[in-house]
């Protein structure tokens, strides 16, 4: 309860001495974790045997051709992302200043619109590696 009051982001050891900044309070970091563990879970690949995993045949590593609207989404993600994180540098702006929490519901929508980017920013970063694996035949 003491950091939700005084705090205002937090910076968090992630493990492999990655660090990763969260916006707001400790319960504010708590429940981003948690919706980021929710879409690594929802994407995580279901039902999958070890076994007929090790038995497949390792592909070619050759270049697939990716349908036009995956080359199309893929061309388009780089823009995306700057656009995202773009917006996200003006939101922690904006968040910086103390003066923003005077108004709580203004703050609270950036708040939430910042948490909003962040997950975003991992869908589609997660998209982008996965049309650059399936590209170069990784896939």
């Amino acid at each position: 309860m003491f950091l939700d009051n005084v705090i205002t982001q937090s910076i968090v050891f992630e493990g492999n001495g990655c660090l990763k900044e969260y916006v707001g309070g400790y319960e504010d970091y708590m429940d981003a974790k948690r919706r980021e563990e929710k879409l690594q879970a929802a994407n995580a690949p279901k039902n999958v045997v070890f076994d007929e995993v090790v038995k497949e045949k390792p592909k070619a590593n050759r270049t697939v051709k990716l349908s036009y609207k995956e080359q199309r989404e893929l061309d388009a993600l780089p823009d995306e992302i700057a656009a995202l994180e773009t917006e996200q540098t003006a939101l922690a702006e904006q968040l910086s200043d103390p003066e923003i929490f005077k108004d709580y519901e203004k703050a609270g929508s950036l708040q939430s619109r910042s948490e909003e980017i962040e997950m975003l920013l991992l869908e589609k970063l997660e998209r982008w590696e996965i049309l650059e694996a399936k590209q170069n035949g990784m896939v």
